[in-house]
């Protein structure tokens, strides 16, 4: 086993090259090279081997990781500054296989999918990142609502195993969201459908090696349901000092979310005739969410060719909620407080024109408080502490200067404070802690160049998935839950038909042993899974006036061997993977002040449990739409979702057997619309 010494030794084992390096070579650095601190192979940057598809300005790309060879997908601010969303997670919507589950429950609103992983309860399936910090919580859900579009450069979706940078929840790849650190001013002011109010606000300076960021925003609003009034608030800074050879940044982020009144699951029955109702049981839920960050960021530039990153991080993420599910005598009471702390390093190392070395640890230690109370009877309180520390090194090789291929391999150990405390329903468990798991993963990725206008790209890496709450340790008899070990593989060819028209498509798969779902604190052990599909996208500029792009993904998501505890499910659909998820978008641009923008988003249909009973719901086909008119101030724009009022749901099933008493729906919001005045200064 490898303890945190030992993990520690081998990361000053491999900065000990740079020292050396530093020592011959410090006096060469140019200052010029902060810009490039993020690409560590420029001859592969020369010959554009990759498979980035961008929607948006290419040049407001700032950070992508061109080393991943698979379904990578930026959107960029001119994308994202035009969207007007209760939930942060909602601008991924228009990424290729990504699946937006709307639960509508207040402050557990929104929760979003890839690589046919369900979006259904608490089971981790991809990393979120801000700025480098892990954003996820303790059960792996996302949190991004502490952040407005306004304050966002650009929102990146890698969907794959062969990131050697993420460990923890990165089961089927990441998300990564920039913040913007540029000059500028910016003030935007918004009214919708049921009165919402909205107040976005972002300010950078630069003085000389000093630079300053703010951002604000607030929303409020009814919402589309009844009984779904919301109010979110966000506050943001971030410092920068830039020196000789390095720069300092301290980052503060602060984000309020109010949810006095929360709409709750339907019957189908109430679905179908009041989709605007509010769920009988649900006429007392609420919550509140809170979110606090501060970190700081420290890169060294030891020369032109080595440089240094380094993360520390503290943030709490604090929320309280009140829900009422069908069939519960009462009330719930939820509280769940997580406080995480952490240290990211990253060594990039330039070796010469044709080889480059990169090297990083991370660890993440979550602190959790859980408690849930359902009128006298207290349903869980928990205390746990969890690690999660890892290391990868990747050596990077342009031979030729068609063909480009990087090798890396992670290894990730968790642990777990073996005096945890769990009380389930009024007992006290006596828990064990698992024993501590290290997981080695290896990853590749390469790319060829078949002609100057045609990439062929392919991928290939282990993750992980990893138990998380309570079933990080055995209690009372309950089946101990392992991590799942996820091998995936992607091939594809990227293609640039002329200088107007790109595409990208990619065949992938990803087999899992012994994985898990967890609905609602309820696990269940699936087994051995196999995922595959295929990912499709375009971007076609025709002229100066007028743009398309578009995307489809189709995903097969199967248990092939059931666990021995339900051998019922051989074979059959894991749940709530819809068949296919599509998004067409256009851009007509008539002259200098006009801009119309065309949206579709469409996802098949799905299986609400593991058994496949009880029938397929979640399909869907919408149709948004903005137009932006330039003034000599900045611009008004008007944004129109659902244009033609289409019913769409999220529907779940607490059990797997499809019975009418689990079976939950949420309709979504019919037609709205949004028009917002934005201050250029």
């Amino acid at each position: 086993m490898m303890h945190k010494k030992t993990i520690a030794s081998l990361l000053a084992m491999m900065v000990l090259p740079a020292a050396q390096v530093y020592a011959e070579d410090a006096i060469a650095f140019k200052k010029t090279n902060k810009s490039n601190a993020n690409q560590t192979d420029e001859t592969a940057a020369s010959v554009e081997l990759d498979s980035v598809i961008v929607l948006g300005k290419k040049e407001q790309v700032t950070t992508t990781d061109k080393g991943l060879a698979g379904s990578v997908d930026v959107i960029t601010r001119e994308e994202l500054e035009y969207e007007h969303v209760t939930d942060t997670l909602e601008l991924f919507s228009k990424t290729p296989g990504v699946v937006l589950s709307r639960y509508s429950q207040g402050i557990v609103n929104t929760e979003v999918s890839i690589r046919g992983f369900s979006g259904d309860g608490e089971t981790p399936n991809a990393k979120v990142l801000v700025d480098g910090i892990p954003s996820n919580l303790f059960s792996g859900l996302s949190e991004l609502d502490y952040l407005f579009p306004t304050n966002i450069q650009s929102a990146q979706v890698f969907k794959g195993t062969s990131d050697a940078t993420t460990g923890l929840f990165a089961t089927a790849g990441n998300y990564k969201i920039e913040t913007r650190k540029d000059v500028g001013k910016q003030l935007q002011f918004g009214y919708g459908s049921f009165q919402t109010r909205e107040m976005q606000g972002y300010y950078g300076e630069k003085q000389g090696d000093f630079t300053q960021n703010y951002a604000i925003g607030y929303r409020k609003g009814n919402g589309f349901r009844d009984h779904t009034v919301n109010e979110k608030i966000a506050l943001s800074g971030r410092w920068q000092m830039d020196f000789e050879q390095s720069s300092l940044a301290l980052s503060a982020k602060y984000g309020k979310y109010n949810s006095p009144e929360a709409p709750g699951y339907m019957s189908k029955q109430q679905a179908r005739d009041d989709r605007r109702g509010v769920a009988p049981n649900a006429l007392n839920d609420s919550g509140e969410k809170e979110f606090k960050h501060l970190s700081l960021h420290y890169d060294y530039f030891f020369n032109n060719d080595v440089d240094l990153s380094l993360k520390t991080y503290w943030q709490n993420f604090d929320r309280e909620r009140s829900v009422r599910f069908i069939g519960s005598p009462g009330v719930e009471n939820r509280q769940e407080d997580q406080t995480s702390t952490g240290l990211i390093a990253k060594l990039n190392w330039k070796i010469n024109p044709q080889w480059s070395f990169e090297t990083g640890y991370d660890i993440e230690h979550q602190e959790v408080s859980e408690f849930r109370q359902r009128l006298t009877t207290i349903r869980r309180d928990a205390k746990y502490d969890f690690t999660a520390q890892g290391i990868y090194a990747k050596f990077e090789n342009t031979p030729l200067d068609w063909l480009r291929w990087n090798m890396a391999y992670r290894v990730d150990r968790l642990s777990s404070d073996p005096k945890n405390r769990f009380v389930n329903n009024g007992t006290t468990l006596v828990t064990t802690l698992l024993d501590d798991q290290t997981i080695v993963q290896p990853k590749f990725n390469v790319f060829a160049n078949l002609s100057a206008q045609q990439t062929l790209f392919a991928n290939a890496g282990r993750s992980f998935q990893t138990p998380t709450g309570t079933d990080l340790n055995t209690r009372g008899g309950t089946v101990p839950v392992d991590v799942a070990i996820n091998d995936g593989w992607e091939i594809g060819l990227k293609s640039a038909w002329h200088t107007d028209l790109n595409t990208r498509f990619s065949y992938w798969q990803q087999k899992a042993d012994a994985e898990f779902i967890n609905i609602d604190g309820t696990r269940r052990l699936l087994g051995a899974t196999r995922r595959q599909g295929v990912d499709a996208s375009f971007d076609y500029k025709l002229n100066d006036a007028l743009s398309f792009w578009g995307n489809v993904s189709r995903v097969y998501a199967k248990i092939e061997e059931s666990n021995v505890q339900n051998p019922e499910f051989r074979g059959n659909n894991i749940r709530s993977i819809p068949s296919y998820t599509a998004s067409l978008g256009l851009q007509f641009v008539p002259n200098a002040d006009w801009i119309t923008r065309i949206h579709i988003d469409s996802q098949g249909d799905y299986y609400i449990n593991e058994s496949n009973r009880g029938g397929k719901y979640g399909g869907y086909t919408l149709t948004n739409a903005n137009i932006d008119y330039k003034t000599s101030w900045g611009r008004v724009s008007l944004l129109a979702n659902n244009i033609f009022d289409r019913y769409y749901e999220y529907v779940f099933d607490f059990n797997s057997n499809g019975s009418a008493g689990g079976v939950n729906f949420a309709p979504g919001a019919g037609r709205n619309f949004m028009l917002t005045a934005t201050l250029d200064y």
